[in-house]
């Protein structure tokens, strides 16, 4: 019981809060209380690194599209200012603190009956992203697009 509301007051100071600083720390014991708790770590992170990349470049155009406040440096006609930098690093770490408590509710099976379906769901999902891309590639239309994914998702569950 401690674990749910510890980790509910970390998921809504991750969302509500706007500081730097409080978001690295929620960083950080999110991280050691992924270590301590999630046996399944280092194969969380293996399948994320597509993911990670993705949401790491879309985070980066962020870093462009804030062209308002100090100036840090300039790169062609583009400004990299201090408000893009930190719009970038707090959505960042968001979404990785988003990340790391999922985890940590996946490891403990704190999600329990119909959730517990969903749960798999967006595991599976999760899974097939890197795939979407080399289905792409191969100009597939988006309706068997979706159709693959829903298959994959009736096969694992």
């Amino acid at each position: 019981m401690l674990l749910k509301s510890s980790l509910f007051l970390l998921l809504l100071s991750n969302i509500f809060i706007n500081n730097l600083k409080i978001m690295c720390g929620i960083s950080i014991i999110l991280l050691l209380l992924n270590i301590t708790l999630n046996k399944d770590l280092k194969n969380n992170l293996n399948r994320m690194k597509f993911l990670f990349f993705l949401y790491f470049s879309t985070c980066l155009i962020q870093l462009f599209y804030k062209q308002e406040g100090r100036v840090l440096f300039k790169i062609a006609n583009f400004y990299i200012t201090e408000e893009g930098m930190f719009n970038f690093l707090l959505n960042f770490l968001r979404i990785f603190n988003l990340l790391m408590i999922s985890w940590i509710v996946s490891a403990k099976k704190i999600v329990s009956g119909k959730f517990n379906k969903y749960q798999k769901v967006i595991e599976t999902v999760i899974d097939l992203v890197p795939q979407a891309l080399v289905l792409i590639k191969k100009r597939m239309r988006i309706k068997w697009f979706f159709r693959h994914i829903l298959k994959q998702i009736k096969v694992k569950i």
